[in-house]
């Protein structure tokens, strides 16, 4: 926890504060961040609704791509310090269009570069390059944060088909064989589980 909080930290001022810290509270892929449009958030409810990735391909560019899987087109809630972080970014957004002027190409996009145009996925892992070795912090790649997301996940109780839909895997069994060996003496709680679950009449958990 404290090694992601120190990434965060030296994120602050970044141009892609926002893309790590999606990465971190919401364990979406590199791609679906960068393909995100401002129409995907609904900001009263707090959930992303994640309906496409960016790809690139030398010579022929940028752009949108169906996701991964059926089970990859979801929806993901996010707490309130991510709400405050996306309207100030929108403003940033704002203040971009304002300074650039006719030179603002319009594609709705949440991640972007200062003129609104597609940001290259490549300069994301450029960046996070350069932050681990600054925050001195375990030299990890972008889909090593979506894996951290879903431990975390895991760690905090949550269950493996809750996990697997917020992951976008396309089988609860995906998830299980990538993060079963973080569930030792699960069996052994269940019996207590239950019987809590009947006495508080708590069925459900939700995630903020």
């Amino acid at each position: 926890m404290q090694e992601i909080q120190d990434f965060l930290n030296s994120c602050k001022g970044e141009q892609h504060y926002l893309t790590f810290l999606l990465a971190i509270y919401t364990g979406m892929r590199r791609g679906e961040i960068l393909g995100l449009q401002w129409s995907d958030i609904d900001l009263q409810n707090k959930i992303i609704h994640v309906k496409r990735s960016l790809a690139y391909v030398p010579k022929n560019g940028y752009f949108f791509t169906t996701l991964k899987t059926k089970k990859s087109k979801r929806q993901i809630p996010f707490p309130n310090f991510v709400l405050n972080e996306l309207v100030n970014h929108k403003k940033r957004v704002e203040d971009w269009k304002d300074l650039v002027g006719n030179l603002f190409e319009d594609n709705n996009l949440v991640i972007s570069t200062i003129t609104g145009t597609f940001q290259d996925p490549r300069n994301v892992v450029r960046v996070m390059k350069r932050i681990v070795m600054r925050s001195k912090v375990t030299n990890i790649r972008f889909h090593d944060i979506r894996h951290t997301h879903a431990s975390l996940l895991i760690s905090l109780g949550f269950d493996i088909i809750t996990v697997s839909g917020l992951m976008g895997h396309s089988n609860p069994k995906i998830t299980l064989e990538f993060y079963a060996h973080l569930l030792p003496g699960a069996k052994n709680e269940i019996a207590e589980i239950f019987h809590d679950t009947i006495q508080n009449n708590d069925i459900e958990k939700d995630i903020e």
